[in-house]
């Protein structure tokens, strides 16, 4: 463990400086998906997880200060790096959080706009064919439904 420990001090810049370079890069590229993903939904309406992308950012927001530590005072190298995996943690369920809000906010709408085209479809089909355009509830909306086995669910006692 002592020649670890020598190892990592006499070769800190080693490590901390491709360590640092790739939390940039890493962060450069989750940030160019992002807005990637952003124009294809815009130009096409079609949706895509960013949950991910979110939770990577987090993670390498949390690497990328202790690594900066790192290389600026190697002689506290272990105590940047348990800061680095405290902080990767942390912000990585931040992200994490951030990316599933997103995808819920994304799934809706993207859910509104497909029945909106459906609805439309619909409007125009009736139209060309002379009927009167069916009515739309304008209170129907998307919730989660929650399956049960019959071994799951006790029978009431009325």
């Amino acid at each position: 463990m002592q020649k670890v420990i020598e190892l990592i001090q006499t070769h800190t810049y080693d490590f901390f400086i491709p360590l640092t370079a790739l939390a940039l890069l890493r962060l450069g590229l989750c940030l160019a998906q992002l807005k990637k993903t952003a124009s294809i939904r815009e130009k096409k309406g079609v949706y895509h997880a960013v949950r991910g992308h979110y939770t990577e950012i987090g993670v390498w927001l949390g690497v990328l200060p202790a690594c900066v530590l790192g290389l600026a005072l190697p002689k506290l190298w272990y105590a940047w790096l348990a800061l680095g995996v405290v902080a990767a943690i942390i912000l990585g369920k931040a992200g994490q959080r951030k990316g599933t809000e997103l995808d819920g906010i994304y799934r809706e709408v993207a859910w509104e706009l497909k029945h909106e085209a459906e609805a439309e479809a619909a409007r125009e089909a009736a139209e060309a064919d002379g009927k009167d355009a069916p009515e739309t509830d304008p209170h129907f909306y998307m919730t989660k439904a929650h399956l049960f086995h019959a071994l799951q669910v006790e029978k009431s006692k009325r």
